[in-house]
C-alpha cells in the first residue's frame, strides 16, 4: 500500500500499477491489522518422553482436541478454552463468580500420573481453591468420558489434571464421517 501511494504520486517507479496496488493494498492492510488485533497466541506445551510414548495409546479425543486447539494461533477468541470455562463456571449468573474472575490458561503439560497419560492445564486464577474443588465433578464430567480430573493448587493459581482412566472411553470417535442428506423424504440419512 505504501509503494502504491509512492507510485501514484510519482515518487517511486510503477505509476501504471499504482491504482491496482492502492485498490487491493488498502483492504488487505485493514484485514491484516484486524487479524493481528484479534490474534490469540498459543500456550506452551511441555511434554515428557514417557507421556509422549503413552499419547498414542491412552490420549482421549477431548485431550487431543484441547492440546491441538490451545497450541495454535486463534483468531477472535478472548482467551483459550473460553467457551468451556463459561459452561463449567457459568460466569455472571447468580451464585457464580463474575466474568472478571475467569481463570486464564497459561500453559499445558503432558505427564504420566500413576502410569496413565495426563494432560495438565495450568491456570492463573484469582478464585479460591475451595471453589475449584467444588467444581471438580463438573470439570470431570465436562471433559469426560475416560477422564479423571484433579485440581491442584500452585503459586500462580491452579493446575487441572485431566488423567486418562485407562478404560478406553472417549477414544476412537475422532474422525466422524459426513452425513449426507437422504435421497428422498422419509429415507434415513446416508453415511459417506
Amino acid at each position: 500500500m505504501v509503494y502504491g501511494f509512492g507510485a501514484y504520486f510519482t515518487l517511486l517507479p510503477g505509476t501504471d500499477i499504482s491504482s491496482i496496488l492502492l485498490i487491493y493494498g488498502f483492504p488487505m492492510s485493514i484485514l491484516g491489522f484486524a487479524l493481528s488485533y484479534a490474534q490469540l497466541p498459543p500456550v506452551s506445551c511441555k511434554t515428557t518422553r514417557a507421556a509422549f510414548d503413552l499419547r498414542g495409546s491412552q490420549m482421549t479425543d477431548i485431550q487431543k482436541q484441547i492440546r491441538e486447539d490451545t497450541t495454535r494461533y486463534r483468531y477472535g477468541d478472548e482467551k483459550h478454552l473460553d467457551e468451556a470455562l463459561d459452561k463449567i463456571w457459568k460466569f455472571g449468573r447468580q451464585g457464580n463468580p463474575p466474568k472478571k474472575m475467569c481463570p486464564t490458561l497459561k500453559g499445558l503439560r503432558e505427564e504420566v500420573v500413576d502410569g496413565a497419560y495426563c494432560l495438565t492445564l495450568e491456570f492463573e486464577s484469582k478464585l479460591e481453591l475451595s471453589i475449584w474443588e467444588d467444581r471438580q465433578p463438573k470439570i470431570q464430567s465436562f471433559f469426560g468420558p475416560g477422564i479423571a480430573a484433579k485440581v491442584l493448587p500452585t503459586e500462580q493459581g491452579v493446575d487441572v489434571q485431566l488423567i486418562s482412566d485407562g478404560s478406553g472411553a472417549g477414544r476412537g470417535g475422532g474422525e466422524k464421517k459426513d452425513v449426507l442428506p437422504p435421497l428422498m423424504p422419509g429415507l434415513p440419512a446416508r453415511q459417506q
